[in-house]
C-alpha cells in the first residue's frame, strides 16, 4: 500500500494567480556515487488501455556518497489544473529507484529522519 502525504490548499488560491509551485523531495543517502531515476507522475481515471497515470517530469540524478539530498520539482501546472478542475485531482505518485531498485525517496519520516 502506498503512503500517502496530503496538502491541504485555500479555497482562496486561484489557478490564473499561481505563479510558482514546487514540490521538495527528501532522497535518502547512498553508500557509493549512484544513479538514481526519480519519476513523478500524476494519478488520473483509468483510461481504456489501463493507463492510470501521466508523467510529470523524469530525472536522472546522479548522488555521492554522504548525506542524502532535496530535490525540487515544478508542479506548477499540476496545481493550476487541480484548482482548475478539483474532481481531477487523483495525486501524484512519487518513484525514486537507484540501479539496484532501492527506493530512495523518503515520503514517510523513518528513524532519524523527523522533519522532512
Amino acid at each position: 500500500k502506498p503512503k500517502c502525504c496530503f496538502f491541504k490548499f485555500s479555497s482562496k488560491i486561484q489557478y490564473n494567480k499561481v505563479v510558482k509551485a514546487q514540490l521538495w523531495i527528501y532522497l535518502r543517502q547512498v553508500q557509493k556515487p549512484t544513479t538514481v531515476f526519480v519519476q513523478i507522475l500524476r494519478l488520473i481515471k483509468p483510461m481504456k488501455d489501463g493507463t492510470r497515470y501521466t508523467g510529470i517530469r523524469s530525472l536522472k540524478l546522479d548522488m555521492n556518497p554522504g548525506t542524502g539530498i532535496w530535490q525540487s520539482i515544478d508542479v506548477k501546472t499540476v496545481l493550476q489544473n487541480w484548482l482548475k478542475q478539483p474532481e481531477s485531482n487523483l495525486g501524484i505518485e512519487i518513484k525514486a529507484f537507484d540501479e539496484n531498485g532501492r527506493d530512495l525517496a523518503v515520503t514517510f519520516p523513518g528513524p532519524g529522519e523527523d522533519g522532512l
